[in-house]
């Protein structure tokens, strides 16, 4: 079976998660291709018997431009799909988000889950930094189930390929409290979160790690002296913050030792 698998990835934590379906699939003798969604168009959409949508999830939701990409893409009648998400804790309504807007564009969508891994969410980490000083994220329990689900997904493609009737994801949006917190995120109103934002000059070594990282490219290096420039495309995702590797995007929210570094951080 041939699977395309599109993601993105703020920290590393949902690359990691689609790296181990990819691994999975390839194992068992199918093909993989991996495209990150801000490096994506809509050509080449077609011809893939199997896709993988894959996001973090940011306030109860899709990551905005992940959002954004699916309601923009063309139609893809018939095809099958599922969902991955990482999260701390609770996908809230991401994956009925993600579900209901594939639906949109005539796929199947046949299952959605989601992995558990650290909050790469400062303002989280900072309530939570004694929690996860304790607690490792993923566990291996959890990589497991997310490699069986993969497999689950590949037999659902065959058996609807086949045209035989398989469950699908749900997809309604029932009016949640996080509904709400959903459709903000989607929309990316979530820089209003940071604060002020400011950049260490004397830190910052014009690397490029944060132009490289924002999915929806926010950053530039064409500031003053080169340092970095952040224009109102901003979704909100904290990318930039985390992935420094000097801590010297600062935020007025949060002190730079609740940034999160990935899992090997």
């Amino acid at each position: 079976m041939n699977l395309l698998i599109l993601y993105e990835s703020c920290t590393g934590n949902t690359e990691f998660a689609v790296d181990v379906i990819r691994r999975t699939m390839e194992q068992d003798g199918h093909t993989c291709e991996m495209r990150r969604f801000r490096d994506s168009g809509f050509d080449g959409l077609m011809g893939f018997d199997l896709y993988c949508f894959a996001t973090p999830v940011q306030s109860f939701a899709p990551l905005a431009s992940v959002y954004r990409f699916i309601k923009a893409m063309p139609k893809l009648p018939g095809r099958p799909a599922f969902i991955i998400t990482t999260a701390a804790g609770w996908p809230g309504v991401a994956h009925r988000m993600m579900a209901s807007a594939l639906r949109r564009k005539g796929m199947s969508v046949l299952g959605a889950h989601m992995l558990a891994c650290p909050d790469s969410w400062p303002i989280g980490r900072r309530i939570d930094r004694h929690f996860y000083d304790h607690v490792t994220f993923p566990r291996k329990r959890s990589i497991k189930k997310l490699q069986a689900f993969a497999v689950e997904m590949v037999n659902k493609a065959y058996r609807h390929r086949e045209g035989i009737k398989v469950k699908q994801a749900p997809f309604i949006l029932w009016p949640t409290l996080t509904l709400p917190l959903g459709f903000f995120a989607v929309r990316g109103m979530l820089s209003r979160g940071f604060g002020k934002r400011t950049v260490n000059a004397e830190a910052c070594t014009k690397c490029g790690i944060c132009v490289e990282t924002c999915p929806v490219g926010a950053v530039s290096l064409n500031g003053n002296d080169g340092l970095p420039v952040f224009s109102n495309d901003c979704i909100g995702c904290w990318a930039c913050f985390n992935n420094c590797p000097e801590r010297a995007i600062l935020s007025s929210a949060c002190r730079p030792e609740h940034y999160y570094h990935g899992l090997d951080g």
